[in-house]
This record gives C-alpha cells, sequence and structure tokens, in this order.
C-alpha cells in the first residue's frame, strides 16, 4: 500500500511530496511499514495544513525526496502499489522516484476503481465516505500517509473478499484485479461469473473491457 501527502495536486505544476506511507501486505495482512516527513523544498501551503495537519515547522529536518525516494523504490522493489486514487500517488512516484526505477513501469491496483465496481451506488467514493460505510477504524487522522494505508489494507481485504465471491476462487489472483479496474462497472460482476467458463475464449469475448485506467502499489 502507497500513500504520499503533498503539497498539492500534481508535480507537473511543481507540488512535491511532504509525507510518504509505503506499507508491506502480505496474505491479506499488513506488515512492515516505510513512514517519513519529506522536506520538499517548498512552504507548506496553508489549505495543504488544514487538511492533512502538517506544517513547514514539522517538515525541518526531514530528509530530502532523493534519501526518502531512494530507500522506497528499494522497499517496493519490484511490487505492485495498491493505492486509493492511484493515478494520482502513481505520477508522484514516478515523478521523485524516477532516477531510482531505472525506466520500469510501476503497476498499480486502485482501491477506488475496484471498489466502485464491487460496491456499486454508495453514496461516496472517497476514502474515508467507504471506510465509514464499511465500518473500518482509522487508527488516526486522515489524509495522513499512516493511516491511508492502514484503511487501504482492509478495503482492499473487502474487495478482494466480494471479487474472490463471484468467482471460483481458483481463477482469482492479481491479474483479475487489474483487469477488473477496467472493465465497465455495470459489468462488473457478470464479468467476474465467466472466469473459469468451460467456453474457450469466453473470458474476455462476452465481455469487453471498458475504458477506465489501472494503478497499484505495495
Amino acid at each position: 500500500m502507497l500513500d504520499f501527502e503533498t503539497t498539492g495536486l500534481s508535480p507537473a505544476m511543481g507540488a512535491r511530496v511532504i509525507e510518504v506511507s509505503a506499507r508491506e501486505v502480505v496474505d491479506g495482512r499488513a506488515g512492515h511499514e516505510l513512514l517519513s516527513f519529506v522536506d520538499p523544498g517548498i512552504r507548506v501551503p496553508a489549505e495543504i495544513t488544514q487538511i492533512t495537519g502538517i506544517t513547514s515547522a514539522m517538515l525541518s529536518g526531514a530528509p530530502t525526496s532523493a534519501v526518502v525516494m531512494r530507500q522506497l523504490s528499494s522497499f517496493i522493489g519490484s511490487s505492485p502499489i495498491v493505492c486509493h486514487n492511484a493515478g494520482f500517488d502513481r505520477r508522484f512516484y514516478e515523478h521523485e522516484a524516477s532516477e531510482f526505477l531505472d525506466g520500469q513501469p510501476v503497476r498499480a491496483l486502485c482501491t477506488l476503481l475496484l471498489a466502485r465496481r464491487m460496491f456499486p451506488g454508495r453514496r461516496s467514493y472517497r476514502l474515508g465516505g467507504l471506510i465509514d460505510e464499511m465500518g473500518i477504524a482509522s487508527p488516526g487522522r486522515l489524509h495522513r500517509a499512516s493511516a491511508d494505508t492502514f484503511v487501504t489494507v482492509h478495503l482492499f481485504n473487502r474487495i478482494c473478499a466480494n471479487a474472490r465471491s463471484r468467482c471460483r476462487a481458483e481463477h482469482f489472483d492479481q491479474e483479475v484485479l487489474h483487469r477488473l479496474q477496467r472493465i465497465r462497472i455495470a459489468e462488473a460482476y457478470d464479468w467476474l461469473a465467466t472466469l473459469g467458463s468451460s467456453v474457450p475464449g469466453s473470458l474476455g469475448k462476452r465481455r469487453a473491457p471498458g475504458r477506465g485506467t489501472p494503478t497499484i502499489l505495495n
């Protein structure tokens, strides 16, 4: 699981990472966590402090992005990443850790895209809204990296359990999730049900993938 807190919405517009949590997950269980503040080299905007509680003073003496990204890329290695709204976190990861990724693509799963398909009709698909509806307790303030990766582990487990129940378990793996996040929302349940069909070539022909884009983190 990967989550960044940042000074803005886009690295292309000069936004920088100010906090990172990467949380190892093995067989659905949270393991080691890499957690660090990051000195962005710029002041933290007031609106970001209001959202996250992170101030410029809190980042004084924090390691630079280069130091943290070297550690982060080593921690993640070749594992996929899982994030809520993964496109956001992947963009920052690819931008700030580019010199350590050696041109390797970052394979990502997105709990936002997956939740839309596994839990249609929810009032909100924001992380806070989903965990409130599902009764997932946060260990701290959301919009802080460690709390966000912690609750995303539990959200991801709920998504996997729902998806696994809708197809034959022996056909459920990471590749299924990677494809599922691109399937049209209205077709997701039926698409899962086709997994393992005895009809040659039925998977993918009966249900064409939609145009959504996938994303993942460790």
